[in-house]
C-alpha cells in the first residue's frame, strides 16, 4: 500500500509540474509606459495698470498620452481644463492678458514643446500636438469595448507631479460603472494626474482622469469611453487632414508652439 500511495503521489506531482509549465503569463512590459507624457505649462500673465505692466508665471503640471505619431511630431491627449488659459481670480480685474507654454516630458525625461488644438470642456478632453517627439514613444491602443464594472485597471501618471526619468508611477484599480456622464474608477489620483491615461489589463485605452475626490482621493473621476473614443477618432482624422493641406499650401502653421489659440469645442 505504501509503494502504490507513493506511486500515486509521485504521478500527482508530476503532473502538476508539467501543467504549471504551460501556464501562460502577460508579458510585464505590457502596459504602455512609452505612451505617457508628464505636463509642465507655465501660464504668463500680463497685468498692466498706470500705463505700467508687469507680468507673472504660475507653474502647474499634468499628464497626458500619446495617439498618434507623425514624421514631425505626435498627437497627444490631456485634460481639457489643462488647456484652458484661466486666470486666477486674484488677477482678473484689471484686465489681464494670459499665454501659456507647454513642455511635454517623455518617459526617458526628453523635453519638447506642445501646441494645443482643441479641446471639449464638457468632457475634459484636449488635442495637442507635440512637435517633434517622433521616437521613443509609441501610441496607446484604443480597446475595442469599453470597461465592465469589476474591471481592473491601471493608471499611468504623475500625480502632484512625481515623475523621473525612467520612473513613471503606475497606479491599479477598478472600474465602478457610469452616472450622470461620468465614469467612477476606484482608483488613487491627486493634482498631477489630469489627463493621464486608465488603461485595461491588456494596456489599452479606457478612460482619462480628470478629477478625484479630494476627501477621498481613490474615487476617481474620468471621461466616459465611448466620449473619449469619439473625441480622439474625429478630432484625430480632421487635424491630420488640415495638417497635411496647411502644409501643402505653404500657410501658418497652427503646429507650431506658441503660434495658435486653440478651438474651444465646447
Amino acid at each position: 500500500f505504501r509503494m502504490q500511495f507513493r506511486n500515486i503521489l509521485i504521478i500527482v506531482l508530476s503532473l502538476s509540474l508539467f501543467s504549471c509549465g504551460h501556464i501562460e503569463s502577460k508579458p510585464t512590459d505590457i502596459l504602455p509606459r512609452t505612451s505617457f507624457l508628464h505636463i509642465r505649462k507655465t501660464l504668463t500673465v500680463m497685468k498692466c495698470e498706470d500705463n505700467q505692466c508687469m507680468s507673472r508665471d504660475f507653474n502647474s503640471a499634468a499628464s497626458g498620452f500619446v495617439v498618434k505619431v507623425v514624421k514631425d511630431g505626435a498627437y497627444a491627449i490631456t485634460a481639457a481644463h489643462v488647456c484652458e488659459d484661466n486666470v486666477p481670480p486674484e488677477l482678473e480685474s484689471p484686465p489681464t492678458k494670459p499665454s501659456a507654454t507647454y513642455v511635454m516630458r517623455r518617459w526617458d525625461g526628453a523635453s519638447y514643446k506642445a501646441a494645443v488644438l482643441t479641446y471639449d470642456r464638457e468632457i475634459d478632453v484636449c488635442l495637442v500636438f507635440v512637435k517633434d517627439l517622433t521616437e521613443g514613444v509609441e501610441p496607446v491602443k484604443i480597446s475595442p469595448t469599453k470597461p465592465e464594472p469589476g474591471d481592473r485597471v491601471y493608471n499611468i501618471a504623475s500625480p502632484i507631479a512625481i515623475f523621473r526619468p525612467n520612473m513613471v508611477p503606475i497606479l491599479e484599480g477598478r472600474y465602478s460603472g457610469e452616472t450622470e456622464g461620468l465614469a467612477w474608477y476606484f482608483l488613487p489620483a491627486a493634482p498631477g494626474s489630469s489627463g493621464s491615461m486608465i488603461v485595461n489589463e491588456d494596456g489599452e485605452l479606457v478612460g482619462l482622469v480628470h478629477s478625484v475626490f479630494i476627501r477621498f482621493p481613490v474615487i476617481t473621476l474620468s471621461t466616459r469611453y465611448d466620449h473619449l473614443l469619439s473625441f480622439i477618432k474625429t478630432n484625430l482624422d480632421k487635424y491630420i487632414v488640415y495638417k497635411r493641406v496647411m502644409n501643402r499650401l505653404g500657410l501658418d502653421n497652427i503646429f507650431e508652439p506658441d503660434s495658435f489659440t486653440p478651438d474651444k469645442t465646447s
